[in-house]
């Protein structure tokens, strides 16, 4: 298939183009002297799932062993950023669930080598115009990388590429508009799905209320295409959003209108009231964005409720979404994290039955909660381990599940840059 084709020929593609930009922009620029970024990564890790394939029964226990050499390279300057970041992510498995029930299969055919790349660029051209770049490339089984608001189980190896240049310029001091286009490639490896790809435009008027607050008038519009039986759609997107910061906090508040409208006639169109609303405390942020570090303390909230995009066989929802994360660092060497997820998923034209052997309309609920306990024996090697529980619980038969994880992690960052600043 042509897209196929396309996106197994992206990483290079996408290595190229990373290669020509980091060597060219930071010569160009020498007259300001800027901050080189070189982090080796590696992280090594051991999981085991009491559920590996999220099924409702017939559970089966899986080891999974990750490893993940990988690098962080950057350049910035007052005008300049330019941040790349690869990982190679070698994922081995072992099944630990007995025997084979008719249907089944073994989680040690799921082996794979996958790759994270992510490209972030900006260039203050002028003092009223930005100019941007943001790449991000991933060979994968985790299905939530197709869609943020996901609620699929489906493991299938695949590749995302979503490439989006943007322009951003100051009209006034308080008034800025910007433009951004996104083409996403989705494409999986077997023939057994459907392939898809996204072009969406983004445009922004945003209005500075004042030297922290700010109101951002969003409007986005995207044409999705499948490569088989599901039907092509359109989406129209407008929000208002209202962003504040303080001292140790930052505040999102947004809320709009979102319409799709489906080629296949046999679909009326689906529109929703969409949001999002996040708030932010987080300690000490001028020394985590001057020196990229984690932060001490932090707490984010965050809900969002909003339409899935990635919608194989016409699965469509409306997805309403709480989060919250917190974490702390504690005697500048114990690292806790606390991740909580809550999200009802109410499908629009999927229907089935209830346990009762009743006709439905299927709505779900999916929780997930996470402890990280972590051990930083120095600036780069820090030795964690992780529990978790993820449930959940359909109206309809066949789509519950429960999985109960644990992981012990080893990861491994040097910051090579820092040497020669003067730091």
């Amino acid at each position: 298939m042509t897209g196929r084709n396309a996106s197994t020929g992206l990483p290079v593609l996408f290595i190229s183009i990373m290669a020509v930009i980091m060597l060219f922009i930071p010569g160009s620029s020498c007259q300001a002297a800027g901050k080189v970024i070189i982090k080796p990564l590696f992280t090594a890790q051991w999981r085991v799932d009491s559920n590996y394939f999220l099924a409702e029964d017939n559970e089966r226990e899986a080891f999974t062993y990750l490893y993940q050499p990988g690098i962080d390279l950057g350049y910035r300057t007052d005008r300049t950023k330019l941040l790349f970041h690869y990982t190679l992510n070698a994922y081995y498995f072992e099944d630990r669930g007995g025997d084979l029930l008719p249907g089944q299969r073994s989680a040690d055919d799921d082996d794979y080598i996958g790759h994270t790349l992510t490209f972030t660029g900006r260039h203050k051209a002028t003092d009223r115009l930005l100019i941007g770049l943001d790449d991000s490339f991933y060979k994968t089984r985790d299905p939530a990388e197709t869609d943020p608001l996901g609620n699929t189980v489906d493991q299938r190896k695949y590749y995302i590429n979503r490439l989006t240049p943007l322009i951003f310029y100051d009209l006034s001091p308080r008034w800025t508009v910007g433009l951004r286009y996104r083409n996403t490639i989705l494409d999986y490896t077997e023939d057994d799905n459907e392939d898809a790809h996204e072009d969406r435009g983004i445009f922004n008027l945003m209005y500075n209320l004042s030297r922290t607050s700010s109101l951002d008038l969003e409007y986005q519009r995207w044409k999705r295409y499948y490569d088989e039986l599901t039907s092509d759609y359109t989406s129209d997107q407008i929000n208002l959003i209202f962003r504040k910061t303080f001292k140790y906090a930052a505040l999102e508040l947004g809320g709009g209108y979102h319409e799709r409208d489906f080629d296949d006639p046999r679909y009326e169109k689906i529109e929703t009231v969409n949001w999002i609303a996040s708030v932010l405390f987080q300690e000490n942020p001028e020394e985590l964005e001057e020196d990229e570090k984690e932060p001490k303390s932090y707490l984010r909230l965050t809900t969002e409720r909003n339409f899935n995009d990635q919608g194989t066989g016409d699965k469509y929802y409306t997805a309403t979404t709480f989060a919250v994360n917190a974490g702390r660092i504690f005697f500048e060497k114990i690292k806790t994290d606390l991740n909580g997820y809550y999200q009802i998923s109410d499908y629009e034209r999927t229907f089935g039955l209830n346990p009762a052997g009743v006709l439905e309309k299927r709505k779900d609920k999916t929780y997930h909660v996470s402890l990280d306990l972590g051990y930083i024996f120095t600036e780069w090697l820090t030795f964690s381990i992780a529990g978790g529980y993820k449930d959940r619980d359909s109206n309809l038969s066949g789509y519950d599940y429960v999985d109960k994880y644990f992981l012990v992690r080893l990861d491994f960052s040097l910051d090579l840059g820092r040497k020669g600043e003067g730091d």
